[in-house]
């Protein structure tokens, strides 16, 4: 887990730019993932330029329906949006 790596801002740069997902904000930032032009997972993201806590990173991961270390992975590049496609199909069942 590398949550003391990346900052609420990190996360959702990452997110913007690999997996198109647009973020609106008032609370929180919310932004939906379109799998084949339908919403299959929602990701919340703190607002602010902190490090994230432990349980909200794990939280986050859950939200893409990814472990952490693929969490890990998709931050730091390894991980391209074929590759979260390729991971999120079998779990969604619209």
């Amino acid at each position: 887990m590398k949550n003391n790596q990346f900052g609420c801002r990190d996360i959702i740069s990452v997110c913007e730019t690999k997996l198109d997902i647009s973020f609106r904000g008032r609370k929180e930032n919310n932004g939906w993932y379109l799998y084949r032009g339908r919403r299959a997972t929602r990701i919340t993201v703190p607002k602010g330029r902190h490090t994230v806590p432990k349980g909200t990173y794990r939280s986050m991961a859950s939200q893409l329906l990814l472990t952490v270390s693929q969490f890990d992975e998709l931050l730091e590049c390894p991980l391209t949006r074929m590759k979260y496609d390729d991971i999120l199909a079998p779990k969604l069942t619209f």
